[in-house]
């Protein structure tokens, strides 16, 4: 997807360590591979970031504590600093930067994210989250930060808290469809179906919505369009079942709804440079300069604005392995050069054996690459 860091807002909202605020433990990447079985399918989780070969030295320190010392005012430097810091694993030092940082800036979310990050890796998640929640209580009529908090909280797991600063946030600008689609989703993963299916259909029919945004609420439809048309069939209600085809028809989803693999490369950052990389088990890249592979399988939607998502589709996998990658191409117009966001992965796709799974990834710097999963095929099962 060809898009540029532009929304610092929602950027520095995406935390280090989501799934650490649910779980307590330490961030990073996972310390067991998460294998899940569907049929002759099964994903191992593996990377959520990259490992970061340069380790700030003592020299690069004392040149960015000089830089802090020159323009005390500057949010760059302050910004720099803090991070050297915490990649040096000097959490101490970092913790006491990123505080001065954000007496100096509180209503800056930048400062806030470092802060709780810079918790979540010393252990303190229940601080952390405090932390994190704060700007909202600075901002209470602060859509973007009541959005980004719900970024924050759903990649920890608690959707319910999620779901409620949406809500607040729909309440502040009713007319906000970036906001309700958000909403939408949201109840489509606590399994409030009825509500999310009426979002996503106000979304992508909503005349001053562009693609970048209808097109995601068509494909969440899409999936709700294929579970009712799959309970209809098998209910003997064919003229619903009929009535549902039309629907899905209309949606004109690329790749369908019905796939071995379907992968969606999502992200909460407006204008990130970032890309889905997909390698067959015949060591076939598929990406965004080569989007069919020889197996059938196809790159769809490479957004060049907006939020997507870039989709993968495997309609009948391949023996062997599927190896998931994110890559962040580049980024202008911003200082704070990273990139967050999730890996969606669905198996048996439309089926009644459908699994789904969520990987979160952060990258750091330009041309960095996560291995997200590997996606296992089983031989003598291809459809």
């Amino acid at each position: 997807m060809r898009r540029f860091l532009g929304s610092l807002t929602l950027l520095c909202w995406l935390p280090l360590a989501a799934r650490a605020l649910a779980s307590d433990s330490l961030p990073g990447n996972a310390p067991a591979a998460e294998h899940s079985p569907a049929g002759r399918l099964s994903l191992v989780a593996l990377e959520r970031e990259p490992p970061r070969p340069n380790v700030p030295t003592a020299a690069d320190l004392a040149a960015l504590r000089k830089a802090v010392d020159e323009a005390p005012r500057l949010r760059k430097p302050r910004f720099d600093l803090v991070q050297a810091l915490f990649h040096a694993g000097r959490l101490d030092e970092a913790r006491e930067e990123a505080e001065r940082f954000r007496e100096q800036d509180a209503y800056n979310l930048v400062a806030v994210r470092l802060l709780g990050d810079i918790l979540v890796a010393r252990g303190e998640t229940k601080r952390a989250r405090r932390t994190y929640s704060a700007i909202v209580e600075l901002l209470p009529r602060d859509v973007e930060a009541r959005r980004a908090l719900a970024t924050v909280l759903k990649q920890a797991g608690d959707l319910e808290s999620a779901r409620a600063q949406l809500r607040a946030a729909l309440e502040l600008t009713p007319a906000d469809r970036r906001t309700e689609f958000e909403l939408g989703d949201v109840e489509y993963r606590l399994g409030m179906v009825e509500s999310a299916r009426g979002r996503f259909e106000a979304t992508a029919t909503a005349p001053d919505v562009n693609t970048s945004l209808s097109y995601p609420a068509k494909q969440r439809l899409g999936q709700i369009y294929a579970t009712r048309r799959r309970q209809a069939l098998s209910a003997g209600k064919t003229s619903e079942a009929a009535e549902l085809g039309d629907k899905l028809s209309a949606l004109g989803i690329a790749g369908g709804v019905e796939n071995d693999i379907k992968v969606y490369l999502s992200w909460d950052t407006d204008r990130t440079d970032v890309d889905l990389w997909v390698t067959t088990p015949r060591g076939e890249k598929i990406f965004y300069s080569h989007k069919q592979g020889r197996g059938g399988e196809a790159l769809f939607d490479d957004v060049t604005s907006g939020y997507g998502p870039e989709s993968f589709t495997a309609p009948r996998a391949q023996s062997g392995e599927y190896t998931i990658q994110v890559q962040y191409y580049g980024s202008r117009a911003s200082a704070f050069k990273e990139a967050r966001g999730e890996v969606i992965v669905l198996l048996n796709e439309g089926r009644a054996d459908e699994r789904r799974h969520v990987l979160p990834y952060r990258l750091f710097e330009e041309k960095q690459v996560v291995t997200v999963a590997k996606v296992r095929a089983e031989a003598g099962g291809e459809r």
